[in-house]
């Protein structure tokens, strides 16, 4: 099945559709967008400097047709999702957003209602376009780099005037092992501070619910859940977390989940490996200091 991928040069993200591609095609080709150095090989790999829909989604829809791929894989990212939607419609094509998963005999998976219930598809004749929702694909290994070709594209019909990057201090939440994260429970943004302390000991990140983060607590990039960032630590802390189906959703991959809480009937319990029912401000300065002592 002719594959092709569209996707920023981010090599982690690359490779989780990588990975994915190799399931229905075994060498992929790739669009590119934007500059840095493309990781990998590919059948064929091209390049555009746009990343908005609008302006590109003809000129991708031209290559897809005269190319005859029959699977397009973008990742369900802001980017991602901008383009797929406009794509499909120049190509008249079915989409499938935020997939979780590839079965045996190539059916494909999507979580429904807050992950609360799955459902399967099977591709009977493309093309067929899919979002890869991030960190449910273990990333293939990309090895040495692509020379790519420069795919031409009209004129724009969107000029982007700015983009404000958040700016974030220490590991990125997808991509940490260890992730600290506060709820509504913690009470304040100030209250913050020693969930940063106990993350800095583990080279971990701070995560926040939404109730957090509506509160004004912690910036949305900070969200986890459905609506925020999808992670797949191997240790997750909710604390202050009473476990939202939204914000259950976003840690269906941690391997290990700790929750603290003094709400013992509190959803985060149901997911948890672990739990401790009790007042965080006891509990987190204990946790602290066990990992002061064993450093």
């Amino acid at each position: 099945m002719k594959t092709l991928i569209i996707e920023t040069a981010n090599p982690k993200i690359v490779g989780e559709l990588v990975a994915v591609g190799r399931l229905f095609s075994a060498t992929p080709d790739i669009v590119v967008l934007g500059p840095g150095e493309l990781s990998g090989s590919y059948g064929a790999a091209y390049r555009v400097a746009d990343t908005l829909g609008a302006n590109i989604g003809s000129a991708l829809a031209e290559l897809i047709r005269k190319e005859g791929y029959e699977l397009i894989l973008l990742s369900a990212t802001a980017i991602g999702a901008g383009i797929a939607g406009p794509l499909a419609v120049c190509l008249g094509a079915p989409i499938l957003s935020e997939v979780t998963g590839i079965g045996t005999d190539l059916s494909i998976e999507r979580s429904l209602y807050g992950s609360k219930a799955v459902a399967n598809y099977k591709l009977e004749a493309g093309p067929l376009v899919l979002t890869i929702k991030r960190k449910y694909f273990e990333a293939a290994v990309l090895e040495g780099s692509a020379t790519t070709i420069d795919l031409p594209v009209g004129p724009q019909r969107i000029t982007l005037l700015e983009e404000i990057e958040e700016e974030r201090q220490g590991v990125p939440l997808e991509d940490a092992e260890v992730i600290v994260t506060g709820g509504r429970g913690i009470g304040a943004a100030e209250n913050f501070a020693i969930l940063k302390e106990m993350a800095g000991l583990v080279n971990g990140a701070v995560g926040a619910s939404r109730g957090a983060v509506d509160e004004g607590w912690m910036p949305p990039g900070a969200q986890i859940g459905q609506t925020g960032k999808i992670v797949a630590p191997s240790v997750y802390f909710a604390v202050g977390v009473s476990g939202a189906s939204q914000h259950l959703a976003g840690i269906s991959n941690a391997k290990c989940v700790v929750a603290i809480n003094k709400d013992n009937e509190a959803n985060i319990y149901k997911r948890a490996r672990f739990g401790i029912v009790g007042d965080y401000k006891k509990v987190v300065p204990a946790l602290i200091k066990a990992l002061k002592e064993n450093a």
